[in-house]
């Protein structure tokens, strides 16, 4: 049984997605353990429970921000589909950043998706000048893709 996704904080972050500006939620129980993640702490299972408070929090910051990122998330596609299809349905751009590595994952939640950033943190591949739409990503394994229609664009404008 899935255990229900939990975020251990959030923050308004202005580099993440293009040319948005972001409420991001730490989703806890990361199941990938990249070897130097800078984000360890969000590798235990903890915090508040993302579905029933989405809501209010998305409210306490609605006139401040255009899109909801999700760090983490899919190790419960289910609930995770529910929390975009929330922001989607009130007018927010969305956006998964994973450490999975395979896009087809994301599959049954890409028609809630604007942007997707996927690949594990991986330190023989750090660099400093790795762009995606004008984000900077830590190792050239990470790729961000913008989503249209439920459709992978894959130009790295």
């Amino acid at each position: 049984m899935l255990k229900p996704l939990k975020y251990i904080s959030y923050a308004i972050v202005f580099q993440e997605v293009p040319n948005e500006i972001t409420l991001a939620f730490n989703i806890s129980g990361c199941p990938y353990h990249c070897e130097g993640c800078h984000s360890q702490y969000l590798w235990e299972y903890g915090g508040d429970d993302l579905l029933p408070n989405l809501p209010n929090v998305i409210k306490k910051y609605d006139s401040y921000v255009t899109c909801i990122c999700f760090m983490g998330g899919d190790q419960n596609m289910f609930d995770l589909m529910v929390a975009l299809a929330y922001c989607k349905q009130h007018g927010y751009k969305t956006c998964v950043y994973s450490g999975c590595d395979k896009i087809k994952k994301f599959d049954s939640v890409l028609e809630y998706l604007d942007w997707l950033k996927i690949g594990g943190y991986d330190k023989s591949l750090k660099c400093d000048n790795h762009t995606e739409y004008g984000v900077k990503l830590a190792t050239a394994n990470q790729h961000l893709y913008k989503i249209e229609n439920g459709t992978v664009i894959n130009d790295y404008k």
